[in-house]
């Protein structure tokens, strides 16, 4: 389970630097949680890949977000909708818009 959550954070970081250029303002995270595998997903040893666009408020909070799409459908969205709610970027005054995330669910090789 550790190895996994190495992982899991890996892929948030990897796809947090791809994604950090898009942000209008070079706001910068202050909190990343990384979202929990599913204990169901985990026993069948299912993998799968969640993309989610969401704002930034100008306090830095994650609002509005939206799944985009979700391999396998209705298994990872929860724990990255959970994962968000405590993701905090630096205040900037002002609403980012449209930011895209991807959440890899993959066991380590």
């Amino acid at each position: 389970m550790k190895l996994f959550k190495s992982v899991v954070l890996a892929a948030v970081m990897a796809s947090g630097f791809v994604a950090a250029p898009a942000l209008a303002n070079d706001r910068q995270t202050v909190n990343v949680v990384a979202p929990e595998y599913p204990r169901g997903a985990e026993r069948r040893n299912l993998e799968g890949q969640v993309t989610v666009r969401y704002n930034v408020t100008p306090e830095g909070e994650v609002a509005d977000v939206e799944v985009v799409e979700a391999t396998p459908a209705g298994v990872f969205e929860r724990a990255v909708l959970r994962a968000l709610e405590q993701w905090r970027y630096a205040p900037s005054g002002e609403t980012t818009e449209g930011v895209e995330q991807v959440f890899n669910f993959a066991f380590a090789g």
